[in-house]
C-alpha cells in the first residue's frame, strides 16, 4: 500500500463508533485477560485487536453501514491496549510481596532487616494485614499518587515527544518501511474495503490459520482450563532441542537450541530481506549457543554465577532465563548503544533533516501531526526531568550525575536503536533489566533505588512510531491515533481498578481460585530479592567491551559492504545477539521459503503483492481461537463458589 504524501489525505477515525469499540474491548475483554493471566499466565491483549475489530467490523456491516477504513485503525491500534494486563494488580503484588514470608527470609545487606521492614511507606503502606484484600484506603494515596505521576503523567508526555521526534527522522527523513505496519494496513484496509480477490486470499488463510490455532492452542487451552487435563498435539512455543536424546547440550554444554512452531514466526520473516535475517541467525546463534557454551566451558571466571547455576538437563527456557540474568544483560546493553552510536554517525544527516524540519514552519506532514520542535523539546526534557526530581526527592543520596546520564544519554540512545530495529527488521529489542544494571553500577546500597526509577523513555516509541505508519498507510490522521490513546488510558485504568480489585474480593491473590500466581508470583518474588539484596552483580567492563567490540564489528562490517560490496546488516546481527534461536532460525527459514519457493510457485510480483494479506490472515484467525477458548474458560469459571 502506499502512504499519502499529503496531509489533506488524511481523514479521522476517532468517532463514536470506533470509541464504544475501546469501550467494549475494555468492559468485556480485559476481565477475561486478567483473569487467563492469574489462572493459566497467558493473555488475549493480541487476540483482543483482532476479535474487536472483526467483531465490529460484522455487526457494522449487518446494520448497513460498514465502519471505514479510519475507524478500523482506531479499533485496531487501541483495542489491544484497551484489554491489556491490567495496571493494578501491580499493587496487589506489592501487599503480596511486603507480607510474604518468602521476602522476610532475605536480609537487607544495608541494615541487615528482613526486607519488608525496610520497604519505604511512599512504595507500600507499613503494617498491612494480608487478610484485608483491598487498596481503597488512606495509606495507598501516596504510593498510588507517585506512580500516576511517574507512569500515568511524566512517562506518556515524554513517549509522546519521543515518538514524533523519532516519526520525523525514521520515517520522513530515512524513510523505513517498518514491515509490520503493511499487515496491519492489509488487515485494516481489507477489513474496511472487503475487496473480493484479497477478502478470499483473508478468509482462506484465516480459516487454514483457525485450524493450526484450534490444534496448536485452542483444545490444549480448553482442556487445562475446563477440565484441568495437559494436553498438546503441537508444542509451543517451540520445540526444544536443548536437552533429551538430540539435545544439543550433548556436544556444547550450556548452549540452548530449538524452532519455534507457531506459523508466524515463519509468516512474519518474509516481509524482510534475507541478508538481514541471515544476520540475525548469525548473531543469535554466536551468543546463545557459542557464547553460553564459551563462557560455561571455557572462558569460566568471568561469569562464574553461570557456571555454578548451569546444570545437565536444562530446559532452552530456563537456560535463557538464566543466561540472560548471569551473562547477557550488560552484553547486551554494550550492543544496543553500539548500534545506536552507528546510527548517530551513519544517519546524521537524516538527523540534521529531521531536526531542521520540525524548526521549519513549513511542510505538510509536520503540521498534520506533529508538535513544535520546541514544543517536542520542552515535552522530553520537561517530562523527563520532573521525572528524574521526584525519583531524587525519594531516593535523595542516589548519585545525581549517574540518573542525569543514564536516562537522557543511555535512554534516549536505546529508544533509537530499537526504533531502527522495529522499522527494519520488525523486532522488539530493549536493553534488559535496565534501571537495574544502573543501580549495579552505582554501587548504591540501599534498598529504595531498586523499589522506583526515573522513566526510562522509549519502552513504546518503537511500535507507537510503526502505528504512524499504519495511519499513513491507511490514510487516517495520525493525531487520531494520540487522541483515542488518551481516551483508551482513560477506560483502561477504570476498568482495571474496578475489576482487579472485584477478583481481589473473591479470593486472596495469590491462591487456589488463581493458580498460576501460585508459581509465578513466590518465583518473581525471590528474583526480585536476589536483585535488592545484591546477589546479582553488576560487570561495567563488560559493558564496555561488548561496546567497544560490537562497535567495531558494526564499523567493519559497514565498511566492507561498501566498499566490497559483502552484503552486511548490522541492525540483523544486533538483532539476532537479542533473539533466541528458535526464532532466529524459523525467521530465516521463512525467508528462504518465500524468496525461493513460494515466488516461483505464484510469482514474485503476485507473492509480493498478497503476502502481507496472507500474514494478516493468519493473524486475524489465530488471534480468534485464542480468544473464544479464552472467553469460553471465562464464562465456565463466571459461577463462582459461595463464601461459605
Amino acid at each position: 500500500m502506499d502512504e499519502k504524501d499529503s496531509s489533506s489525505s488524511f481523514k479521522s477515525g476517532l468517532t463514536w463508533r470506533s470509541v464504544l469499540a475501546i469501550l467494549f474491548s475494555s468492559l468485556v475483554l480485559l476481565p477475561i485477560n486478567l483473569y487467563l493471566s492469574l489462572v493459566a499466565g497467558v493473555g488475549i491483549s493480541g487476540a483482543a485487536v483482532y476479535l474487536t475489530a472483526i467483531l465490529f467490523s460484522e455487526i457494522t456491516l449487518i446494520f448497513g453501514s460498514k465502519l471505514t477504513e479510519q475507524e478500523l485503525y482506531v479499533i485496531y491500534m487501541m483495542a489491544g491496549i484497551a484489554a491489556g494486563s491490567p495496571v493494578f494488580i501491580s499493587w496487589v503484588y506489592r501487599q503480596y510481596y511486603a507480607t510474604s514470608f518468602i521476602t522476610y527470609s532475605f536480609i537487607d545487606p544495608f541494615t541487615k532487616k528482613p526486607i519488608p521492614e525496610v520497604l519505604p511507606s511512599w512504595w507500600v503502606p507499613k503494617n498491612l494485614n494480608p487478610e484485608v484484600r483491598s487498596f481503597v484506603s488512606l495509606p495507598w494515596l501516596v504510593p498510588m499518587l507517585i506512580a500516576i505521576l511517574q507512569y500515568g503523567v511524566f512517562w506518556i508526555v515524554q513517549e509522546v515527544a519521543l515518538t514524533m521526534i523519532s516519526a520525523q527522522i525514521f520515517l520522513e527523513e530515512e524513510n523505513l518501511p517498518f514491515p509490520f505496519a503493511s499487515v496491519n494496513a492489509q488487515l485494516i484496509s481489507t477489513l474496511a474495503e472487503r475487496p473480493r480477490d484479497k477478502m478470499y486470499v483473508f478468509s482462506t488463510s484465516a480459516v487454514v490459520s483457525m485450524v493450526i490455532g484450534l490444534v496448536m492452542y485452542g483444545i490444549p487451552t480448553l482442556a487445562s482450563g475446563l477440565f484441568n487435563v495437559q494436553l498438546q498435539f503441537i508444542p509451543f512455543p517451540w520445540i526444544d532441542f536443548t536437552t533429551g536424546y538430540y539435545g544439543i547440550e550433548k556436544i556444547l554444554p550450556g548452549a540452548m537450541f530449538g524452532i519455534a512452531t507457531d506459523p508466524l514466526s515463519f509468516l512474519g520473516a518474509m516481509l524482510l530481506p534475507l541478508d538481514l535475517l541471515a544476520y540475525m541467525l548469525i548473531g543469535s546463534i554466536v551468543v546463545w549457543i557459542f557464547g553460553n557454551w564459551f563462557f560455561l566451558n571455557v572462558s569460566k571466571s568471568i561469569f562464574p554465577e553461570w557456571v555454578s547455576e548451569w546444570k545437565p538437563g536444562m530446559s532452552l527456557q530456563l537456560i535463557w532465563q538464566r543466561s540472560v540474568l548471569r551473562v547477557w544483560t550488560f552484553p547486551q546493553i554494550g550492543f544496543m548503544l553500539a548500534l545506536a552510536i552507528s546510527t548517530f554517525f551513519t544517519g546524521y544527516k537524516s538527523f540534521i533533516r529531521a531536526f531542521r524540519s520540525l524548526t521549519s514552519r513549513k511542510g505538510s506532514s509536520r503540521e498534520a501531526y506533529f508538535y513544535s520542535f520546541r514544543t517536542l523539546i520542552l515535552m522530553y526534557v520537561g517530562a523527563t526531568l520532573a521525572s528524574i526530581i521526584l525519583f531524587q526527592y525519594l531516593v535523595p543520596d542516589f548519585p545525581f550525575w549517574l540518573t542525569v546520564i543514564w536516562i537522557f544519554g543511555v535512554g534516549f540512545l536505546s529508544t533509537v536503536a530499537a526504533v531502527r530495529a522495529r522499522g527494519e527488521a520488525m523486532a522488539s529489542v530493549s536493553i534488559p533489566y535496565m534501571w537495574q544494571s544502573a543501580v549495579l553500577i552505582s554501587g548504591y546500597p540501599k534498598i529504595d533505588a531498586w523499589l522506583i526509577s526515573p522513566v526510562i523513555p522509549g519502552s513504546s516509541a518503537p511500535s507507537w512510531v510503526e502505528a504512524i505508519k499504519t495511519a499513513k498507510l491507511t490514510n487516517t490522521d495520525p493525531r487520531d491515533f494520540f487522541k483515542a490513546y488518551y481516551i483508551t488510558v482513560f477506560l483502561y485504568h477504570i476498568f482495571s481498578f474496578i475489576y482487579v480489585l472485584f477478583l481481589w474480593q473473591i479470593a486472596p491473590i495469590p491462591s487456589s481460585v488463581y493458580p498460576y500466581t501460585l508459581i509465578s508470583w513466590p518465583i518473581q518474588a525471590i528474583q526480585d530479592s536476589m536483585w535488592y539484596t545484591r546477589q546479582i552483580l553488576g560487570k561495567p567492563m563488560v559493558l564496555i567491551f561488548s561496546f567497544v567490540l560490537m562497535l567495531i564489528i558494526g564499523t567493519l562490517g559497514t565498511l566492507a559492504s561498501q566498499y566490497v560490496k559483502i552484503p552486511f546488516s548490522f541492525i540483523g546481527l544486533v538483532t539476532g545477539t537479542m533473539t533466541i534461536p528458535p526464532y532466529a532460525i524459523s525467521s530465516f527459514v521463512g525467508g528462504l521459503l518465500s524468496k525461493y519457493v513460494l515466488e516461483r510457485i505464484f510469482g514474485r510480483e503476485r507473492w509480493n503483492s498478497y503476502k502481507a494479506v496472507v500474514i494478516a490472515g493468519f493473524a486475524a484467525g489465530e488471534g480468534l481461537i485464542v480468544g473464544i477458548a479464552a472467553g469460553i474458560i471465562f464464562l465456565s469459571k463466571a459461577a463462582w463458589a459461595l463464601p461459605f
